[in-house]
């Protein structure tokens, strides 16, 4: 119990609510740390250690005092939605921008550690696989609104970094790839799991080849505890799966799971109809960095994390 106390910390997170955020939350909550959480959606955990503002990450005020109070800032606020960033690209850019540049400067003001949650979005449409670290980007035009959150984000990281070198922010970046589990909402997984228990057809953009690497919850957030208890400083890091599946696979495979007599539906296009989409043939992270500094590697598979996933969604 002494050890314990020790290293009780005391973490700010942003978007606390939301899918990584509440899984975040929760493990920094069993592991004995004390959490402030910020975000405008409903509090859904209850614990003597967790203290929840229902309220916004433009609340700049607010944001000064809740990071003054902390050990650790954990900035996981955010629009993740790929459709949101075709119908709403103005709000995904000001929301990933204006209050990450707040928080960097609080940050940087009262000598704070800050966990930002990045993207594999950052590597755009890059054909140099696996993504490394410090790999090139290559994005497609700005009359494409799908790179405004991959933009957004990256210009967050070169705000953090250049901090670290001039002003010693000390700060980790995470680079999430395709994560899932229960809790998400808007994006592939989810929604094909709930088409299927609607009996409604999976819909496709294109062949269906294309491919994603999907990592589970849980590995993610070992990955994020890990690298906080090493204290390790001034890093980016990929965290992802290495096993790439095509989307039509992840169609077949949630079908023989769930039972359901849906189809799939080839070149549906469905996101095409939006302005400014464009698809990724292949998105791979490089594990090498993230083994080397805290011998990690995910141990759930992607029909582990699915059925997990449908047992929730159907509790």
């Amino acid at each position: 119990m002494r050890k314990n106390r020790k290293q009780k910390k005391v973490f700010f997170v942003t978007g606390a609510m939301g899918f990584i955020g509440t899984h975040w939350c929760k493990k920094l909550l069993d592991e004995g740390h004390i959490v402030y959480g910020l975000d405008i959606k409903k509090n859904t955990i209850k614990n003597k250690n967790f203290k929840f503002f229902k309220n916004t990450v433009f609340n700049f005020k607010l944001l000064e005092s809740l990071i003054k109070k902390s050990n650790i800032v954990c900035h996981f606020a955010g629009i993740a939605e790929p459709r949101l960033y075709l119908t709403n690209t103005s709000e995904v850019i000001n929301l990933t921008v204006k209050p990450s540049f707040k928080i960097v400067e609080l940050c940087v003001k009262y000598k704070k550690k800050i966990l930002f949650t990045s993207t594999s979005e950052i590597y755009g449409k890059s054909t140099k696989i696996p993504f490394k670290e410090n790999g090139d980007r290559l994005l497609g035009s700005t009359n494409y609104s799908r790179w405004c959150y991959s933009t957004s984000k990256s210009l967050v990281e070169h705000l953090i970094i250049a901090n670290g070198e001039d002003k010693k922010l000390d700060y980790i970046i995470f680079r999430l790839f395709n994560v899932y589990g229960p809790g998400l909402k808007g994006r592939v997984v989810d929604n094909f799991i709930i088409k299927a228990l609607n009996q409604k057809p999976l819909l496709i953009n294109g062949s269906g080849n294309q491919t994603r690497c999907f990592l589970y919850i849980d590995d993610c957030i070992e990955a994020f505890y890990k690298i906080f208890k090493k204290n390790i400083k001034k890093e980016v890091f990929n965290i992802g799966q290495s096993k790439e599946h095509t989307i039509k696979d992840l169609a077949k495979i949630i079908i023989k799971i769930t039972g359901t007599k849906s189809k799939i539906v080839l070149k549906s296009n469905q996101l095409y109809k939006f302005k400014g989409f464009q698809d990724i043939d292949r998105r791979v992270p490089d594990h090498q960095k993230i083994k080397k500094k805290i011998n990690w590697k995910p141990i759930y598979s992607l029909e582990y994390g699915l059925r997990n996933m449908i047992a929730d969604l159907t509790k």
